[in-house]
């Protein structure tokens, strides 16, 4: 999930995601630690060179007694926006009722149209 990603980076345990398709997602996070966590792994380049992002369920997320002003989603598209490969939204998998299985370490396609979103087992 996204918290145990970011607390890996720098550590001999951290993440390759050159040309990978990344998958994120989180539970019970307050919407500002998720915008932060991903600012450090744009930061860390860590988004920079993906062969595509799925982001899953956000579930649970939380706000402070003073409004964030934007949704996780909202926060994270922000953040991306300028790269280049395909990014999927709200992807039914993680801890929600509809969770789709994905294999760690699996060879995929990620297509994402204005209409569709196809991930493809290769």
């Amino acid at each position: 999930n996204l918290t145990l990603l970011t607390h890996s980076i720098g550590t001999p345990s951290a993440f390759k995601t050159e040309k990978k398709l990344l998958f994120i997602e989180d539970i019970g996070e307050y919407i500002y630690g998720a915008d932060r966590m991903f600012y450090q792994l744009k930061r860390s380049g860590k988004l920079s060179n993906l062969a595509g992002l799925i982001i899953g369920g956000f579930t649970d997320m939380k706000d402070t007694e003073r409004p964030f002003g934007k949704s996780v989603y909202e926060a994270i598209n922000d953040i991306v926006q300028e790269f280049n490969y395909p990014v999927c939204f709200n992807f039914p998998v993680a801890h929600g009722k509809e969770n789709v299985a994905l294999k760690v370490g699996g060879s995929y396609q990620l297509r994402v149209g204005k209409k569709e979103v196809v991930l493809v087992e290769k």
